[in-house]
């Protein structure tokens, strides 16, 4: 009997940014907007569901208009229904958030935020993150 494979081919049409930061999540937003380049506000937390039943809940701030979009995540899992505490992506434990990044009409807007978050106080690490390294980037699409 032959076997078939369904392979999928994702777009990951964003930028990712990784932030190490001891501030709450909602101050770290409240910095971020200061930047006056996107407003983030708290959204529905996002639940991911894998097929072998194991469910993660992920805190969400949020910031979409027609041209952009912009997530503001915290890697640590709000809830694990495995017990064990998780990230949302394992392989960069050591960021406490995540900002997803797309703009469809400046090119170096990733960039651009990614410089002005560097010369903030609050952040201790911020760095661009290339999509192509992480193994679980599937976990970013939502």
């Amino acid at each position: 009997m032959k076997k078939n494979r369904l392979t999928a081919a994702y777009d990951f049409d964003f930028d990712l940014i990784g932030i190490v930061s001891t501030v709450k999540e909602y101050k770290l937003a409240w910095n971020l907007n200061q930047l006056n380049l996107f407003h983030l506000v708290k959204a529905e937390d996002i639940k991911i569901e894998f097929t072998d039943h194991r469910q993660i809940l992920i805190s969400n701030l949020i910031h979409e208009d027609d041209y952009s979009m912009v997530h503001l995540l915290k890697n640590k899992l709000i809830s694990s229904n495995n017990g064990v505490n998780q990230y949302l992506i394992q392989e960069l434990s050591r960021f406490d958030f995540l900002l997803k990044v797309r703009n469809l009409t400046e090119d170096r807007w990733a960039e651009k935020i990614y410089e002005q978050i560097r010369e903030l106080r609050f952040a201790d690490y911020v760095t661009r993150i290339k999509l192509d390294r992480i193994k679980q980037k599937e976990n970013l699409l939502f």
